[in-house]
């Protein structure tokens, strides 16, 4: 048997086995702190898939009432009975549960001020918080014991203290954030003062209920936290009487260490959990981009922890631990780093849903997402295998539909092969695979290289076509000077090593595809200027903007943000930089200026009389997120 599954001991507590569902913040809080149907469902789903210990949604202390915003608070007992649900229904479902109880200071929702151990500008927040008072940092001492007592009450099985990433009791821990002069600064049994006495608080209201420290080690930053100290600060908790330490790291200062992505190696955060196993005699949690089953067993196997703690793994597979046990780790639905679980909920098209996975659409609606067999089955054609097509076509043959996949190249996969082009989309790219034994398993007829049209519909005598044939990349449209201009290319064609290039290039639009076609060409020798209209990454995610900002940088390509282009000419491109024109000597223009639907098949369909559907972006411009959950929702209602 697997390591994985042994039984692990925390404070009184016994494991099924060493499999914890970490606890994230789904921004599923229904606007007045309590948990609702949604996020209990979710979670309670991770239990039934396999996990030992499943916490809830984290819970946030605040010492001034006001909006909650998409938080979990435990401010009042009015929470109390939706938090004893919460644990009846894992334990249920054969788990332990815990709750994450934790204090932002920064980035509060529903304040006008933020706290901070010290008033010192950050980097993440335009906002300078104030220095939080000595008779503050005593009241919240008092909310910490008071939403341990409460959290007793509701029955869970472990508490969990949020002492990491940035956060309220991780700036005072850290000499980056940790300014003061007086007993709650400068020395480090100072700056532990804080987070001490809130660990004593609640130990002395949790009884035998195990208190988990989730502990910053290493900040990843000068200045910071770095692991000797981390280590330190771990024995010292233990000796107070914290039950595990999961090891953490990173900071908000640099949010995408605390969030890996597809660019973060995996299992960065071992040395970390490494390192404080050799110091405390307490369990110890590795946490950090531990997805591969292999990876996580030889995290325990090596000593390095003696659990792991999974988040995005299981927000994209909740059966990952069930089948790991079972040996069907081919089976997997593998999280693809995208971190669209952070960036989904600012989007207005899902304000209302809280956080989404771009490969698990059922998140947050489990129960109501269920796949169930088709009332009545069809013979249904789906013309296109990017992500729509491939999501619709699997759910729509799981039901028992007769499904045929046509897609005019020769693999599948659409705009999501350009997307996963790059040297650091390794994770990017396992999600092909993953659908490809997907669609065999559920025996979809899948035919490459065959063009779609009104003909081939009639003579394939279908009930229904979905129409998934994705977009195209838009031209640049902008007016030539005598009619000479350099040679134009496409951005994914230089990603996807289509394009020849000359050694003096402009890169228009300075989003993802346009900044990763800069960087490629930048590292390899060339002279390369990105102009933008807008602000350089505007509207990508900062958790992973900040690793194309550094390669811009590292490759010395030169920033033209607030630059739209005024004209093409035969030395290059004319730009509005700084108020007046700026001349860019360029031989190649690379264009990444957005995509546009491709819907010629749909139009031509309805015009026949036939029934047909279209979804992802032949329907409207998205992200892969769309794509997937477009594809679902058809595959569930034809």
């Amino acid at each position: 048997m697997s390591i994985l599954f042994e039984p692990c001991v925390i404070g009184s507590v016994r494991l099924r086995n060493r499999i914890i569902y970490s606890a994230m913040d789904l921004r599923s809080g229904d606007g007045d702190g309590l948990f609702n149907d949604r996020s209990r469902e979710s979670a309670v789903e991770r239990a039934r898939g396999g996990a030992a210990l499943v916490y809830a949604p984290g819970v946030e202390c605040r010492i001034y009432r006001g909006d909650c915003g998409t938080s979990l608070c435990l401010e009042d007992d009015a929470a109390i009975p939706g938090m004893r649900r919460f644990v009846e229904e894992v334990k249920a479902a054969g788990a332990a549960a815990g709750i994450q109880i934790g204090a932002r200071g920064t980035r509060t929702a529903g304040q006008e001020e933020t706290l901070a151990p010290t008033s010192m500008r950050f980097g993440y927040e335009r906002r300078v918080p104030r220095e939080i008072r000595r008779d503050e940092i005593h009241s919240f001492v008092q909310v910490f014991a008071e939403t341990t007592g409460r959290a007793k009450e509701a029955g869970f099985d472990v508490i969990e203290l949020h002492a990491c990433t940035g956060k309220l009791l991780s700036m005072f821990l850290s000499p980056y954030s940790n300014r003061r002069e007086d007993e709650y600064g400068g020395s480090l049994e100072n700056r532990m003062r804080f987070p001490l006495e809130v660990l004593n608080a609640m130990l002395a209201e949790a009884g035998n209920i195990p208190i988990v420290l989730r502990l910053t080690v290493d900040d990843m930053l000068p200045g910071g936290i770095e692991l000797a100290e981390g280590c330190e600060m771990a024995r010292r908790f233990c000796a107070a009487g914290a039950a595990a330490i999961q090891a953490s790291g990173g900071t908000q200062e640099r949010i995408w260490n605390i969030s890996p992505c597809y660019r973060m190696k995996e299992g960065y955060l071992i040395p970390a959990a490494r390192a404080v196993k050799q110091v405390v005699d307490k369990p110890v949690i590795a946490m950090g981009k531990l997805g591969d089953p292999k990876l996580a067993e030889h995290v325990l196997e090596s000593g390095a922890a003696d659990a792991v703690s999974l988040g995005r793994p299981l927000l994209a597979d909740p059966y990952w631990p069930e089948k790991v046990r079972k040996g069907e780790t081919d089976s997997i639905r593998r999280c693809v780093g995208c971190l669209n679980c952070f960036s989904s909920c600012g989007n207005p098209r899902l304000k209302d849903y809280g956080s989404r996975c771009t490969v698990n659409p059922s998140t947050l609606r489990e129960r109501s997402f269920a796949i169930v067999p088709a009332r009545k089955k069809k013979r249904i054609l789906v013309a296109g295998a990017g992500l729509a097509g491939m999501e619709a076509a699997r759910v729509l043959a799981r039901r028992g539909h007769e499904v045929i996949l046509m897609e005019k190249a020769e693999a599948p996969g659409g705009q999501w092969r350009i997307a996963s082009a790059g040297a650091h989309k390794h994770d990017y790219r396992a999600i092909l695979p993953w659908y490809e034994r997907e669609l065999r398993r559920a025996r979809v007829e899948i035919r490459f290289g065959c063009e779609v049209d009104v003909r081939t519909v009639a003579s394939l005598g279908v009930d229904c076509t979905v129409v998934a044939t994705g977009a195209e990349p838009n031209n640049l449209r902008v007016f030539r000077l005598g009619g000479c201009a350099p040679k134009m290319v496409q951005a994914c064609d230089v990603l996807m090593g289509k394009a020849e290039v000359g050694q003096r290039v402009v890169v228009v639009g300075g989003r993802y595809i346009g900044m990763e076609a800069a960087v490629l060409l930048a590292a390899s020798g060339r002279h390369v200027s990105l102009v933008e209209a807008c602000a350089i990454g505007h509207g990508t995610n900062p958790r992973l903007f900040g690793f194309y900002r550094d390669d811009l940088v590292r490759y010395g390509v030169y920033l033209y943000p607030d630059s739209p282009v005024l004209r093409l000419t035969a030395e290059g491109v004319d730009v509005a930089h700084c108020d007046a024109l700026l001349s860019l000597p360029a031989d190649t223009v690379v264009t990444a200026v957005g995509t546009h639907p491709v819907h010629e098949l749909y139009d031509a369909l309805i015009a026949a009389g036939m029934d047909c559907r279209i979804i992802g972006d032949a329907r409207q411009i998205g992200d892969a997120l769309f794509a997937v959950r477009e594809g679902a929702e058809l595959g569930r209602e034809l």
